[in-house]
């Protein structure tokens, strides 16, 4: 059975009658068990699985083995307890499998497996990626624990080997010893060594099965070849997004008598957003609204002068008889205080100084110049509840302009994409193609831009402004400079397994993907069609398509294939213990209170020697 017999010698013959004396005491005195107990009315059971009793002392033997160096944290992380469960529902079926096929394993193979030093603990295979990140995890236990070396650990991932390398050998003599072999598996299972070996036997027959499943997969080179195309050819896209906030405000005719058609077609929806608009934007006494317009960290002038032109554009219309909350609600970078037309109630003292100096200084119904903060540029208002019907007027008026706008942007923003669409596949740049199409929503009204009160360093102490900041330049802000214009955008390289740009659903992301690396396109193609996104839609267009060479996947072939067929056979199995265990549903029962993880790290200490919280 050793090369060690081989060996000539009296020395060597002695120690060969030691050794296969310890062999025999190791087969008669720890012969597998063929099948679990049947669950008995009262027996305590972790799980049952066609009547069978998964016992508590299993599942905690399963546990402590796949990860024998771990934390709460960890096994909360990895929700280890239900994984060790699954674990073992997922060897029972599989081993009712292997019998249903004849398959089997002998004593001989069971003591040959644990002399040899290999023990084994079943990760349930259903989620090939939880799979795996359990498996890395669990080698990586053994090695922090000093049982297995790195080198050995990543080996035996990378090949998804769960034979586990344990050296029950003295160290002395480097042969197997029984002392060693009952104390390690004690230390990994907190079993006796029968116990042990009656759920390796079982884990030995398991493994049958999933070998049995995986061996034939195979890749062919087509296949292989196809795959690296597929992770390798790469495609940049040049995308403009038409966003239904900018043809809101831009593109959407706002005549009464178009506003007044709408509402007449949805009185209902319009009669619950008033009343609910008229109590939110109701003044009240004591109560601050704010505008934000955000500006980047470590903001340039530029950046800063077309947020004040923005916040100048909220201005001009507040002025010009909309009510501040409405304005509010449509232009304000603050979600928390948008929704609410602004309102951030009566106090004060949780805002930074400048704002809260301005703010604190505000009589009822009067709004500052631009405040800058850290955060951007802010206009405030103190309500003046004496406004009262003058607000509740406005916004009756408002509301119905804005809920229309809201409504019709869609279809707008679907027929500006559509021309600019049409005029980049008739030959021109996308540049020229916006410039020309938006050309109709510029408009020449004069905005005065607002005063700008301080700058971000002033009143850092909360006092009054040290002064004037230095001036910004003049900037406005219309459809050609609105930030949610259109603009052309470049996306990321990507493959055939990308994402090429935010905000596709899969089936648009299948759309473009397809486009990008259809066989016929080419470099300057447009996609015919925009596609949508949550709040746009997108013209897209083909920048540059990469495609890989022959060579350089046959300077890759032999490393690509072995991962794509570990892939592969990952995935092939599966999807049969998922069979398995939908055929099975029925007739697997789980003591859920099993699963239940810790909420914090306790301790040695903190629990039994059974479920070993450490």
């Amino acid at each position: 059975m050793l090369d060690f017999f081989r060996q000539k010698g009296l020395s060597n013959v002695l120690y060969g009658v030691i050794m296969a004396g310890t062999i025999l005491t190791f087969v008669l005195g720890f012969r597998p068990n063929a099948s679990m107990k049947t669950a008995s009315i009262n027996q305590v059971c972790a799980a049952r699985v066609r009547g069978r009793c998964l016992e508590p002392k299993d599942f905690f033997a399963a546990y402590r083995m796949l990860m024998p160096s771990r934390s709460a944290e960890a096994s909360r992380r990895l929700n280890l307890k239900r994984v060790a469960l699954d674990g073992l529902v997922e060897r029972e079926l599989l081993d009712d499998e292997a019998r249903r096929l004849g398959i089997a394993v002998t004593e001989a193979e069971v003591t040959d497996q644990l002399y040899a030093g290999y023990v084994r603990a079943s990760v349930p295979a259903a989620d090939p990626t939880v799979a795996q990140q359990v498996l890395r995890e669990m080698y990586q236990s053994y090695a922090r624990a000093g049982i297995l070396s790195g080198e050995i650990a990543e080996a035996h991932f990378n090949e998804r080997d769960t034979a586990i390398p344990i050296d029950f050998r003295d160290a002395k003599s480097r042969v197997f010893d029984m002392k060693v072999y009952e104390r390690k598996v004690r230390g990994l299972s907190n079993r006796s060594t029968e116990e042990f070996r009656e759920g390796q036997a079982r884990e030995l027959l398991a493994a049958k099965m999933r070998d049995i499943v995986r061996d034939p997969v195979r890749v062919s080179e087509g296949e292989a070849l196809e795959e690296y195309k597929r992770r390798n050819e790469t495609a940049t896209l040049t995308w403009i997004p038409v966003k239904e906030a900018w043809a809101a405000r831009w593109a959407v005719d706002t005549k009464p008598a178009a506003v007044d058609a709408w509402v007449k077609e949805h009185q209902a929806e319009f009669d619950s957003a008033l009343e609910e608009r008229q109590k939110d934007d109701a003044p009240q006494a004591g109560h601050i609204r704010h505008i934000l317009v955000k500006t980047p960290y470590g903001a340039n002038e530029e950046e800063k002068a077309l947020a004040v032109a923005k916040l100048s554009w909220a201005a001009a219309r507040i002025l010009a008889g909309e009510s501040f909350a409405e304005v509010a609600r449509e232009v304000s970078d603050d979600p928390g205080s948008a929704s609410k037309g602004g309102d951030v109630g009566d106090k004060t003292d949780g805002f930074v100084p400048p704002f809260r100096y301005v703010a604190d200084s505000l009589r009822p119904g009067e709004f500052s110049p631009a405040v800058e903060t850290q955060y951007g540029f802010h206009l405030i208002i103190r309500d003046d509840p004496a406004r009262a019907a003058e607000v509740t007027a406005a916004v009756k008026h408002k509301v119905a302009r804005s809920m229309y706008a809201k409504a019709t942007a869609t279809e707008a923003a679907l027929g500006i994409a559509k021309k600019i669409d049409e005029a980049m596949r008739g030959g021109q740049a996308a540049q020229d193609a916006i410039k020309a199409v938006t050309a109709p929503y510029l408009r020449a009204e004069k905005i005065d831009t607002i005063r700008v009160l301080q700058a971000p360093t002033a009143a850092a102490d909360g006092g009054a402004p040290t002064g004037p900041p230095p001036p910004l330049p003049s900037r406005r802000f219309d459809a050609a400079t609105d930030p949610d214009r259109p603009q052309p955008q470049t996306s990321s390289e990507f493959n055939r397994g990308g994402d090429p740009f935010p905000g596709l659903s899969p089936d648009g992301s299948t759309m473009v993907v397809s486009f990008a690396f259809g066989a016929t396109v080419k470099d300057d193609d447009v996609l015919a069609d925009p596609v949508r996104t949550p709040d746009a839609y997108v013209v897209v267009q083909l920048k540059q398509h990469k495609t890989s060479k022959r060579e350089e996947f046959d300077k890759d072939r032999d490393t690509f294939v072995e991962e794509l067929l570990r892939a592969k056979r990952d995935e092939a199995l599966a999807q049969y213990v998922r069979r398995l265990r939908q055929a099975a549903k029925t007739d697997v029962k789980i003591d859920d209170s099993y699963v239940v993880e810790t909420k914090t790290d306790g301790g040695a200490g903190g629990a039994s020697d059974e479920e070993d919280e450490y």
